[in-house]
């Protein structure tokens, strides 16, 4: 066997982190298409209706392979952090919709990709890990930027979109790290079938409960008409392949490494909110999309290991990496 040389080690390493980049640019056009279905269903369907469809079918979508292989991947020795990133994932999903439908898609999708600049602070807060001096500057950067697209004044109260896709960018924070401690011991198949079976389970709870629809929305399956069966059956694929290509991204690249292109989204959101609902952000929400997306990219090359003592997950880059690649399922 001839050894490879230092070249081609290089070029095969460089092909891994385009093709992860790649899927990652993809994973996070799904996501946002997912925002996008949530928004145009409107005052058809609640967004708890929705968030239960699309949940449900997301599911229905991965069962066979689970099945296939014989349901091994449902082993697990950490249930109840399963059940702690389902919860906040399913919250943050609920937030993010609902976010997408009260203001533009750029602002829900900004507000989202906070969570990278979240993450740290939580470390601090809750797990005691110190904060570099460097990364606090980064913090700094993405709180100017938080603070130019909210604008935060008195009149905040009467327009909770802004307030909601903040609240779901926490809770994605709180849900990744999660799945930092997920990827120790879980494969990543295990995480996707527990997010979405637990994810399902809430959202059936909280439609046939409290939160259940009122009005016209309230005839659960029987009142949907043709287009909205395929705007949400289109949501559930989406949320099975962002899973999934997540999954694959991180099987070819490290997080730290291709993790800042999940701002992709927003690129997205501001291209699918002009063509589709001839939505056009703000100059202010533009430059605090800069400053937002800068110090979050920032705070991904300061946290990736050899950036800084502490390493942290990356955003939503920490989605679905195992700890050891063996244990991926083979597509």
């Amino acid at each position: 066997m001839i050894p490879s040389t230092p070249r081609q080690d290089a070029s095969g390493s460089m092909r891994s982190l385009l093709l992860g980049a790649a899927l990652l640019v993809l994973a996070f056009l799904a996501n946002t298409a997912q925002s996008a279905f949530g928004k145009a269903l409107g005052s058809g369907m609640g967004p708890v209706q929705f968030t239960w469809l699309t949940f449900v079918i997301a599911l229905a979508l991965i069962l066979p392979w689970v099945l296939w292989r014989g349901g091994r991947d449902l082993r697990t020795s950490v249930p109840l952090l399963h059940l702690l990133r389902s919860c906040t994932g399913l919250t943050g999903f609920f937030l993010f919709i609902t976010a997408a439908r009260l203001v533009n898609l750029v602002n829900a999708n900004v507000l989202l990709n906070t969570t990278p600049l979240f993450i740290p602070l939580l470390g601090l807060l809750v797990l005691g890990q110190q904060v570099p001096r460097a990364l606090w500057g980064c913090l700094g950067i993405g709180f100017a930027g938080m603070v130019i697209v909210v604008q935060p004044n008195a009149s905040l109260l009467t327009r909770p979109g802004d307030l909601l896709g903040l609240a779901a960018g926490l809770l994605c924070a709180v849900e990744f790290l999660a799945v930092k401690r997920l990827d120790r011991t879980e494969a990543p198949l295990t995480q996707m079938i527990y997010f979405l079976l637990i994810g399902s389970a809430g959202s059936t709870v909280a439609i046939l409960g409290p939160l259940r629809p009122e009005g016209p929305s309230s005839a659960l399956l029987g009142g949907l008409d043709t287009s909205q069966w395929l705007t949400v059956l289109a949501s559930g694929v989406c949320l099975a392949c962002f899973q999934f290509l997540l999954i694959k991204a991180y099987t070819y690249a490290e997080p730290g490494a291709i993790g800042a292109f999940q701002y992709s989204s927003v690129v997205f959101a501001g291209l699918i909110g002009w063509i589709w609902f001839a939505e056009k952000p703000t100059l202010a929400v533009w430059v605090g999309t800069a400053l937002i997306t800068l110090g979050g990219v920032l705070s991904i090359v300061l946290q990736r290991p050899g950036g800084t003592e502490t390493a942290a997950p990356s955003g939503a880059a920490g989605m679905a990496t195992a700890a050891d690649t063996s244990s991926t399922p083979s597509a």
